[in-house]
């Protein structure tokens, strides 16, 4: 990956807005003391669509507390699958494989994780941002019970169960999830989402 996804850019925008057009620097600062690893420097190459490789997980990390989207959101602006929380463990039978076994395994677990071409969806940051508008135009109105009000509110909720179902974040409501809810499905291909402004 030569530069930055635009989607990825968007949600450092985003995170901009959020917190009042706070720097770089600035975010990286809130984005550590909530206990995320990510550099101004770092921050600002990805919003300027220079960054010269694909960002660390834990750049992605702080990326999402910023812009406060769930981490499958940022992580599909990548265009990769979020790492589960299971670390992976090879058999013990593995122990007995030659170095040259090993070289070409380690190749193909590679070739398995390298992130595929994202799917664009042209204006999906753009709704965010508009999203987070419209509530915070609720929030500086008072508390109203009118039918533009009712409306406003069923809009963001719209929104925020749109964005959840899109990403992973859903519960339908039984105790059981799904298989793409609990890790990748099972030919291994990681969904390839690009959130476009």
């Amino acid at each position: 990956m030569s530069t930055t996804s635009k989607s990825l850019r968007d949600l450092i925008e985003i995170a901009v807005t959020r917190h009042n057009g706070a720097s770089g620097r600035r975010l990286a600062d809130i984005a550590q003391q909530a206990g995320h690893d990510i550099s101004h420097a770092t921050l600002n190459r990805l919003r300027q669509g220079a960054y010269a490789s694909q960002p660390t997980d834990a750049s992605i990390r702080a990326i999402a507390y910023l812009a406060e989207v769930p981490e499958t959101v940022a992580f599909a602006a990548v265009g990769v699958r979020p790492p589960t929380t299971e670390q992976y463990r090879l058999p013990d039978e593995a122990q007995r494989m030659s170095t040259r076994q090993r070289r070409a395994l380690d190749e193909l677990l590679r070739a398995f994780v390298v992130p595929q071409a994202p799917v664009s969806m042209p204006g999906f940051g753009a709704l965010l941002s508009a999203r987070d508008q419209l509530d915070a135009a609720l929030a500086g109105a008072g508390t109203g019970d009118g039918p533009v009000v009712a409306a406003a509110h069923a809009v963001i909720a719209a929104i925020d169960d749109a964005t959840l179902a899109l990403f992973g974040g859903v519960d339908n409501g039984s105790d059981v999830l799904s298989d793409d809810q609990h890790g990748p499905a099972a030919d291994g291909a990681a969904p390839a989402v690009t959130v476009a402004g």
